[in-house]
């Protein structure tokens, strides 16, 4: 009788070890594979939202891309080596912007259905689809991306998903010489720049929607659904020449830019359009940078490695996480850091306060 008690005792000691050590795997499987996770979450939340409230399985497929797409990069980083871990970042760039450029701007995706129906993604093609009140392709595109998803993981479509900074980060000048003072203005110019270009065109020379759009049905599946804007060629189609147009003169200048200066991310940093609408959800982004301050030996390797020059020992000495609405959560702080004191964490909080790294007038 003791000797099956005994038995009995060291049964259940051994079944509590081992439920203890299945939830610490557990607990040590969500904090590796968390950001993966919560960007899963969220995309097919989206994904599912939509095509059950649209009644579109079109948003369902979209979503689910464009989310496996950026957790398969966010899933393989915690696992490769660190002079590796930026393999993980470019896959996602690559995955996410060969999708929105060839499938959604250039509209091979829809041949799934036998149409094709180019979609501009550029700025103008947001303001082109809002000004006719229709919540679709790109007003979609950057309500979640860009406006109100940054309020949830910032500028991360900045680090891991634009197809402009796919190419630019394989540019060689990675180390970034500082930001050249005033010239961050230069955004606000271009968005303004092309917002009244938009609604000169729509308000003064009637130049709307239905004239950029075009559809070339191959099957005449569109066609029976009652489709519209139907042409016989991609190459009559306005939207299609002004997402190709407006890309080229993108990459162009971001490369030419990037050349003079020396810095891979000159043209996010002082021309791209889309920062002052990211920007603002950005300071109350949920998921920010974090320093733990009892590991920070203030070495100044994450300042160093930061594409965006942004000062993170600065939010570190006052306290604060890193609220600068520069940050493109691209983790280059975070591989970097030799004592593991950097990481991403969740919270509400907001800041004004920007700490870059300016360049020294000579």
């Amino acid at each position: 009788m003791v000797e099956e008690t005994k038995e009995t005792k060291k049964t259940n000691e051994t079944r509590a070890d081992q439920t203890e050590k299945g939830q610490t795997s557990f607990h040590k499987f969500l904090k590796k594979y968390s950001i993966m996770l919560s960007i899963l979450i969220i995309f097919y939340a989206v994904a599912i939202t939509l095509w059950l409230v649209l009644d579109q399985i079109f948003y369902l497929l979209n979503f689910m891309i464009i989310g496996t797409s950026i957790g398969l990069g966010l899933g393989l980083w915690p696992v490769l080596q660190k002079s590796k871990k930026h393999i993980a970042r470019k896959i996602s760039q690559v995955l996410v912007g060969s999708y929105m450029f060839i499938g959604l701007g250039f509209g091979v995706v829809y041949l799934i259905w036998g149409y094709l129906e180019p979609e501009n993604m550029q700025l103008e093609g947001f303001w082109f689809w809002i000004l006719t009140g229709t919540f679709a392709a790109g007003v979609i595109h950057y309500s979640i991306a860009k406006i109100f998803g940054t309020t949830l993981f910032g500028r991360g479509w900045c680090g891991w998903s634009c197809w402009t900074a796919a190419v630019l980060d394989l540019l060689p000048w990675k180390k970034s010489p500082g930001r050249k003072k005033g010239w961050g203005y230069l955004r606000y110019v271009h968005f303004a720049l092309s917002t009244i270009l938009v609604f000169v065109l729509v308000f003064i020379f009637n130049y709307t929607l239905s004239t950029t759009r075009g559809v070339v049905d191959f099957t005449g599946f569109y066609t029976s659904q009652g489709g519209e804007h139907l042409k016989s060629s991609l190459y009559q189609i306005h939207e299609f020449w002004w997402f190709l147009i407006g890309n080229l003169i993108y990459y162009t200048s971001s490369i030419v830019l990037a050349a003079i200066l020396k810095d891979n991310r000159a043209f996010c940093k002082y021309v791209c359009p889309i920062a002052p609408l990211m920007k603002v959800g950005a300071r109350a982004s949920i998921m920010k940078i974090a320093v733990d301050t009892e590991k920070c030996i203030q070495c100044g390797a994450c300042e160093r490695a930061c594409p965006m020059d942004i000062k993170i020992l600065e939010y570190t000495d006052k306290g604060s996480r890193v609220t600068s609405a520069e940050c493109i959560q691209c983790m280059e702080c975070i591989t970097v850091c030799p004592t593991s004191a950097i990481n991403i964490s969740y919270r509400f909080d907001i800041g004004f306060k920007e700490y870059l790294a300016v360049q020294e007038t000579s």
